[in-house]
């Protein structure tokens, strides 16, 4: 994940624990919107993997405030971060 999204999570296993994460990093902007999970990868030197996540959050100036804030990319009109995740992830995958 984003460095500042990351906190002290560990690699997700699942996707329940990733969306809880999530839920709890957002509390204090606004509501969770919709968040797309995209298949777990490993990068290009094979080393780890990770999780695409497509993020919107409820109301629009909390999204704007959280992606400020913790500096988070946007994709269109989304934000949009990376999620480590565990070997033993069993959430969407290539």
């Amino acid at each position: 994940m984003n460095d500042a999204l990351k906190r002290d999570f560990s690699p997700f296993q699942d996707e329940e624990t990733l969306r809880y994460a999530v839920d709890l990093v957002c509390a204090k902007f606004g509501k969770v919107k919709s968040l797309r999970i995209f298949p777990a990868t490993s990068n290009s030197r094979g080393v780890g993997r990770h999780c695409l996540c497509l993020l919107q959050i409820d109301p629009p100036k909390a999204q704007a405030a959280l992606r400020l804030e913790l500096k988070v990319s946007i994709v269109s009109h989304e934000l949009a971060f990376v999620a480590d995740v565990d070997e033993n992830w069993t959430g969407p995958s290539m």
